[in-house]
């Protein structure tokens, strides 16, 4: 965070302008009233139905009740935002104001959820599930935000612990692998897993779980890709090149977790396959999109992924300065990027 910030104090770019947008986000999150997985229908327990329309890959159900996760994200974004403005400019407002949030969905009687560490059931009776991909992708982000506030000096040290025990409790049942059909699973399913543990790792400091995450995530990096670096279980679907990002993204977002503890996964390479190879292939393609060949039932930029998750390019271009990687950055939205704030959660060489 101090080289972020001396560069922000310089008026370096992009993180001056990321800045920026963070203390915006941070502003806005000061005025978040709290939050509870409760005020979707009363229950404690997060249910959600699928996305999709049975048997119909990518088509959106207009009818799913989606509502816990929308809940669990914009706690997790708010509290993210938060935790990092205050770890940015010390203020201690964004810190009280992130553990008000912290403490309502996760601990507070009465507004708790119960941390089951999976998606309970659909929310519409007899519906189909969303699936525990859904929880993962709601509440990574309220572990990072856990993480950036664990060393505030003001967190009540009984409040603390009861948030960790919480994590805990969400991030034990997914140490175990997911299997489909009795195999074992490697696709954005599995990104997202590793992601969500990793973050939970983060908040726990529990270098054992991080350690296990690192090793799964070389051990499916020969297993994702061809020889070229496309991503097949993703590019078989119907929204092709954003299901590739969204893989990307998590497999980035591991790979600048490990670096930062010293373990260097970017160039970690088994079978000629490695995170470069499936990067480059999604960046060229995102500067050619007419000739990407695979199936799109709504064509970028009228799907939203893209441009919410090209941190892994920001992330990419910080540890091999390819200019490519800015290229696709600035064909889908440009910096600064917001989404995680890619820009400013790790310091850049």
């Amino acid at each position: 965070m101090d080289a972020v910030g001396r560069r922000v104090v310089a008026g370096e770019q992009p993180w001056a302008s990321a800045h920026q947008c963070l203390l915006e986000a941070a502003k806005k999150g000061m005025k978040q009233e709290p939050l509870s997985v409760r005020q979707n229908g009363g229950s404690p327990h997060f249910r959600v139905d699928a996305s999709y329309v049975r048997g119909q890959d990518g088509v959106l159900d207009e009818q799913a009740n989606r509502d816990s996760f929308h809940l669990g994200k914009l706690l997790g974004d708010v509290t993210c935002d938060l935790g990092l403005a205050y770890r940015l400019t010390g203020e201690k407002r964004y810190a009280d104001h992130a553990l008000t949030l912290i403490h309502t969905w996760c601990i507070n009687q009465n507004t708790r959820m119960f941390p089951a560490g999976q998606v309970e059931d659909a929310w519409t009776p007899g519906g189909i599930y969303g699936g525990d991909v859904v929880m993962f992708n709601a509440l990574r982000n309220l572990f990072l935000a856990i993480y950036l506030l664990n060393d505030y000096s003001d967190w009540n040290p009984s409040a603390h612990a009861a948030v960790r025990r919480w994590v805990r409790a969400m991030v034990e049942p997914q140490r175990e692998l997911m299997f489909y059909e009795g195999s074992e699973m490697y696709n954005n399913w599995e990104d997202e897993r590793l992601l969500y543990l990793a973050n939970g790792a983060l908040a726990l400091d529990d270098l054992d779980m991080l350690d296990g995450v690192f090793n799964r995530w070389r051990q499916i990096i020969p297993m994702k890709m061809t020889s070229e670096g496309e991503l097949p279980r993703e590019t078989m679907r119907t929204r092709s090149m954003s299901y590739t990002l969204r893989a990307l993204h998590d497999m980035t977002y591991v790979a600048e977790i490990a670096q930062q503890f010293g373990v260097n996964l970017y160039d970690y390479r088994a079978d000629g396959k490695c995170l470069k190879l499936a990067l480059d292939y999604a960046a060229h393609y995102l500067l050619h999109m007419e000739s990407w060949p695979h199936p799109m039932i709504r064509s970028l930029p009228d799907d939203a992924t893209p441009g919410q998750r090209m941190g892994q390019f920001e992330l990419a271009l910080a540890h091999w300065g390819e200019a490519h990687y800015l290229a696709a950055i600035n064909a889908w939205g440009g910096r600064p990027l917001q989404e995680d704030h890619a820009t400013l959660l790790f310091a850049k060489n």
